[in-house]
């Protein structure tokens, strides 16, 4: 999903009324966004607050390292808490460019623009625009720069969101469905109703009630996974370890672990099952016919392989 995270590309605007909240902390810190220093200078904190009055029923998040968070709560409205860290002392951070259509938001008095110019150095622009529903949020001046944003967003929960993260770990929680990319965070997932793409690019997963469809690459993370109810679910970990228990019975599974550990715990049965653990252990404990009507497929390469029905 790096389409969602195009730089110099957004329009962003939030019309009618934001109701904006901000606090600024002096503290020294390490960023892990794009453009990271291991010689970091002393960082100023400002956390932000931003309620959007637009109805939401997406939203696309980018974060350069820093951890995004998005949570089903009560209302119709979607309220975003940013956390941005930036080196108080530099000069001007990279521009960004803005079509014409684009408007900025406001600072409120004492907000934003007086609290930067009170710090010494450029707090970076945190952009927003909402388009037919489609809320979405980026900080683009922090891909190249030493400084980083962090979102936590509260919204309704038929939200859906796509969220890319760039190492920074990502937490959705009650919405619709989500596309996540960590390259190399963790993800954590509870409770999601609908549809979930993971690419973690070597950070874990964990998973914690599923509705809707599976589909999760790891690059090498390990998967942890229970209450799924998913009708399909697809999980390549590379070399990560596996595990799932369903709460229902699929109708199509697919595992593949590169050598990392697989085990799987099903309810009902029998399945069509075709497992082959490459020479490592192997045990399998569900009834299985080649003719039935749901499907189990798990490749473990050498690593421990087991499948075992609910209650074992």
């Amino acid at each position: 999903m790096r389409e969602v995270a195009a730089r110099g590309r957004w329009i962003w605007a939030v019309s009618g009324v934001v109701t904006l909240a901000f606090l600024v902390v002096p503290g020294i810190h390490l960023i892990t966004s794009g453009g990271q220093n291991e010689n970091a200078e002393p960082q100023a904190t400002l956390t932000r607050s931003v309620t959007v009055p637009q109805p939401v029923t997406s939203v696309t998040v980018q974060s350069y390292g820093a951890p995004v968070e998005v949570r089903a709560g009560p209302g119709r409205r979607v309220h975003v808490t940013e956390t941005i860290s930036y080196d108080a002392s530099a000069g001007n951070l990279s521009a960004v460019p803005q079509q014409a259509s684009a408007s900025p938001i406001s600072a409120a008095p004492g907000g934003a623009d007086e609290a930067s110019s009170g710090s010494g150095g450029a707090v970076p622009a945190v952009l927003q625009s909402v388009s037919g529903g489609h809320l979405s949020l980026i900080a683009p001046a922090c891909a190249s720069s030493d400084c980083s944003v962090g979102f936590a967003l509260t919204v309704p929960p038929d939200v859906s969101a796509a969220v890319a993260s760039d190492g920074g770990p990502i937490t959705v929680s009650g919405i619709a469905g989500a596309n996540l990319d960590s390259a190399n965070g963790p993800v954590t997932a509870t409770d999601i109703s609908g549809p979930l793409t993971v690419s973690t690019g070597g950070g874990s997963l964990q998973l914690n009630g599923l509705a809707g469809p599976l589909s999760a690459d790891t690059g090498n993370g390990d998967v942890t996974a229970y209450g799924i109810s998913a009708a399909t679910a697809t999980v390549t970990t590379d070399g990560g370890d596996a595990m799932l228990a369903f709460s229902a019975a699929p109708d199509a599974v697919m595992v593949s672990t590169g050598g990392g550990a697989a085990q799987l715990v099903l309810p009902g049965g029998p399945y069509a099952l075709t497992a082959d653990s490459g020479g490592g252990p192997q045990s399998v404990g569900m009834a299985t016919d080649p003719a039935a009507r749901r499907s189990i497929t798990v490749i473990s390469d050498g690593g421990s392989l087991g499948i075992v029905p609910s209650g074992r």
